[in-house]
């Protein structure tokens, strides 16, 4: 190595010297060898023959990215031999290595030098720095080099349009762009590539149709990746039109092309062109597809929910050897989630995909997650922890998240926060993923830590202010809500329409129509009252303030009338017990709209006809729900069962039942469990009970409400009593109000009402919030009356007096209690007490009339 260092100048005249030390750099044994080799030969910087070697040497270091290096010899030779003349074209290479090193420092000390030396006049230099402060974000510095130069060349011009698109500022770009126009210049082909790029990134249709005609009368449009810049331009505004003309207008078309097209539509909901597209390519372009035009039609299948299209795609892609992409399997497993198929996504990905990668497991999550299918979704996330390395990153917990939510499991989600933390995930300054953890906690009921949390979050944006107003929304705590909301207006946060959307859900929780009002003007104000979703949330909002007439005026007054818009009507009306006019608004909407009924239709329309026409109301729904083809949805089919045991017909809902195989869900278990309690068949009910165990299924919250009720009214209290217990010490479910009413009521029924009020005291003493509720005690009360136990009852009475004082019903269940036991003096001392508090005292006016 130093005999060839040494030997170098000896043979400098024969050949290139950037030939000779391209080859020194590739056979230096280290990086160090490199820094000391101009030391091995101090006496060659006496000559000034030399200059320039040593010129080329920081050169090539620069060009074989050898940046530190190179900023060491320069340092060196300016110490050792201050006269020495270095190349101002030198310079462009030393700044390049400043910005590659990130080195800001010094690359402003290299231009103090050069300031020094008097280089700033050279282009090279001035274009070197510009790029060098481009690359570092300072754009006010590369501004200002711009305005000082006094003369500004073509070459120039194109350069800074191209570094400044290069390195993403797209505004500074166009600008530049300008300038070459403006001072007469020609642009490069490279300046109109980065200019449509600005544009697209910008989303300046106008400057971008400005464009498209410079191109055409330019002749740029013969160049194939000026075509495919506009049409991705076009797609990226939304501007399928534009594009497809851009697309027409091309000469000559690459795989590229026609990849953007398809691409473009799939993105944009177009499925049927991006299909269309496909087979174009393959007949008139004569082009085989490649892994690009394979993802845009699998993101078409996916958005659309076309399995069929989905299954055989999958099968082009194995036939042509493409699907050992990773990136192609990964979007097939996608799109398999998407179409509802998870047993596909599932095999792909176990079966399909050699390699695995975290988008993969993500992908998949994902899929199980948003099909309901949460146990499965916990599971996989719990096998890629211990089978596979690979680290969860914030998609992973944000797609899990809403798994466990679904799953109604806080502990699944404590120890997800807790992993969070461990891995350094959760710090508040991952806003996506501390808004989805505030958004699982507000699920699962945990609004005080979904508040901690929240409140820990550094920067809160839009998502992350709604996600916690609906926590309190869902939680029905709608004043605080509002005053998380007001919160949000004085901070630097602009609403957007989520945010309106929650903030008439929280009207509506508050059944406030002066504030309903209020919103409503909100919406107008800002914009957001043309928005489809804030109508449809409207005119649920005026329905459950009792404003019937706003909901229908503006339901009339909507220009388009969705499936969601005629389902929010239905719903309306059955909420407030007007079902003749659900029936007439289902009968309008099969008459007037383009939209078929689904599911949620036909709910409505159940729950209406079993009240319009008693007996026959829920066969009337079936038939319907038969014609359209619906009875096969779970949703539908539950709600016929609940229709049918409601009106006593609980053959024909245990028919459905049993004919439901492996449609059946949480949810239709409850179904029949509460329509055996309801038609008084409690053992049928205790037996379905175990069914649904021995089946899988884990009997939750609604499951035992529904036992319970049976066990009530069917006399069973020794089941109902073990049912109770078996919530509590099995399954660790925290009893409800609706569980303690039913389990006193049956208590009392069956006389055992010393056994109910030590049930209530131990469970106070225990510290349930639940059992300090006035209704739990109102429960205890009407036993007691119903057994005439003063004792038990006159305690109950003087707990009430204290959680609610101003329950007239209390009252009144106490004075019918003594009067039962023929105590006429405490009993109409009762009834005096809440009379004078029902009683209004005459006003006093100052006002003389």
């Amino acid at each position: 190595m130093r005999q060839f260092l040494c030997s170098s100048p000896r043979i400098a005249s024969h050949c290139g010297l950037h030939l000779i030390f391209h080859r020194l750099l590739s056979s230096a044994a280290s990086p160090s060898s490199l820094c000391r080799s101009p030391l091995l030969f101090p006496s060659l910087l006496e000559k000034r023959s030399f200059t320039f070697s040593l010129n080329s040497l920081i050169e090539v270091l620069a060009q074989c990215h050898k940046f530190l290096q190179s900023l060491f010899l320069f340092r060196k030779i300016s110490t050792i031999r201050t006269s020495f003349e270095l190349d101002p074209l030198v310079f462009p290479s030393l700044l390049s290595s400043c910005a590659c090193l990130c080195h800001l420092n010094i690359g402003k000390s290299t231009h103090g030098f050069l300031i020094k030396c008097g280089f700033m006049t050279w282009d090279s230099v001035n274009i070197g720095l510009i790029e060098m402060y481009v690359k570092f974000g300072e754009r006010g510095d590369a501004y200002q080099l711009f305005e000082e130069m006094p003369i500004k060349n073509e070459r120039f011009c194109n350069s800074l349009v191209c570094d400044f698109g290069f390195n993403g500022f797209f505004e500074e770009s166009l600008v530049f762009f300008d300038v070459i126009l403006a001072l007469g210049f020609f642009p490069y082909l490279k300046s109109v590539y980065f200019a449509v790029l600005a544009c697209g990134e910008l989303r300046r249709l106008d400057k971008g149709i400005w464009l498209y005609n410079f191109v055409i009368r330019n002749g740029f449009d013969a160049h194939v990746l000026i075509g495919n810049s506009l049409i991705s331009m076009y797609i990226k505004m939304d501007r399928l039109d534009f594009a497809c003309c851009a697309f027409n207008s091309m000469k000559d078309k690459d795989i590229v092309s026609w990849n953007s097209l398809i691409t473009g539509f799939a993105q944009n909901g177009n499925w049927a062109e991006a299909f269309k597209t496909f087979l174009s390519m393959k007949e008139v372009g004569n082009l085989i597809p490649n892994r690009v035009t394979f993802l845009g039609l699998v993101l078409a299948c996916g958005r659309a929910g076309d399995l069929d299209q989905g299954k055989s795609i999958h099968g082009h892609s194995i036939v042509t050897g493409l699907l050992s992409d990773f990136r192609l399997g990964t979007a097939i497993v996608d799109m398999y989630a998407k179409c509802n198929s998870t047993q596909c996504a599932q095999t792909v990905f176990q079966e399909g995909m050699f390699k695995k990668s975290l988008v993969s497991w993500n992908s998949l999550i994902s899929g199980y997650s948003q099909n309901g299918h949460y146990w499965e979704a916990a599971q996989l996330f719990k096998n890629m922890i211990t089978e596979s390395n690979l680290k969860p990153d914030s998609v992973t917990f944000a797609n899990v998240l809403p798994a466990y939510s679904g799953l109604e499991s806080i502990e699944l989600i404590k120890s997800s926060h807790a992993l969070m933390v461990k891995i350094g995930l959760e710090k508040g300054k991952d806003v996506v993923l501390s808004t989805a953890v505030v958004d699982a906690y507000g699920k699962c009921l945990d609004v005080a830590a979904a508040k901690l949390l929240f409140t820990c979050i550094e920067k809160p944006n839009a998502a992350t202010w709604n996600a916690m107003i609906a926590v309190y929304c869902l939680n029905h705590y709608p004043e605080l809500g509002m005053l998380v909301f007001l919160e949000m207006l004085q901070s630097k946060v602009s609403p957007d329409a989520v945010t309106v959307i929650i903030l008439l859900q929280l009207c509506g929780e508050l059944g406030s129509l002066k504030q309903g009002n209020m919103a409503h003007c909100y919406s107008l104000s800002k914009g957001f009252s043309s928005h489809h979703t804030v109508q449809n949330t409207m005119i649920d909002m005026y329905m459950r303030c009792g404003s019937v007439e706003n909901s229908e005026n503006l339901f009339r007054l909507m220009p388009v009338k969705s499936v969601i818009t005629w389902n929010t009507m239905l719903s309306g009306y059955v909420k407030i017990g007007s079902c003749f006019r659900t029936m007439k608004v289902f009968s309008q909407m099969l008459s007037e709209s383009e939209y078929s009924p689904d599911s949620v239709t036909l709910i409505s329309l159940i729950q209406a006809a079993g009240a319009v026409v008693s007996g026959h109301g829920p066969s009337i729904a079936h038939s319907f729900a038969v014609k359209l083809g619906l009875d096969a949805e779970a949703l539908v089919i539950n709600s016929l069962m609940d229709a049918y045991a409601k009106n006593g017909m609980i053959e024909n809902a245990r028919s459905l039942f049993m004919h439901m195989g492996q449609m059946r869900d949480q949810c239709s278990w409850n179904v029949m469990i509460a329509g055996y309690g309801i038609n008084g068949q409690g053992v049928k009910a205790c037996e379905l009970v175990k069914q649904m165990e021995e089946n899988g299924y884990k009997p939750d919250s609604i499951t035992f409400t529904s036992v319970l009720f049976s066990c009530c009214h069917s006399g069973l209290i020794e089941e109902g009593h073990e049912y109770f217990h078996m919530m509590l010490d099995k399954y660790n479910i925290k009893p409800g109000l609706q569980h303690w009413t039913c389990i006193i009521d049956m208590l009392g029924h069956a006389g055992r009402l010393e056994e109910a009020h030590r049930l209530v005291v131990s469970q106070n003493a225990g510290g349930d919030a639940l059992s300090d509720s006035d209704a739990i005690w109102g429960a205890l009360l009407d036993a007691s009356r119903m057994n005439m136990n003063l004792e038990v009852g006159e305690l109950a009475g003087n707990t009430l007096s204290k959680l609610a004082p101003e329950n007239c019903g209390y009252h009144i269940l106490l004075s019918n209690l003594y009067a039962s036991c023929y105590r006429w003096d405490e009993a109409t001392k009762v009834r005096r007490v809440f009379e004078d508090r029902l009683t209004k005292k005459p006003g006093i006016s100052l006002v003389q009339i």
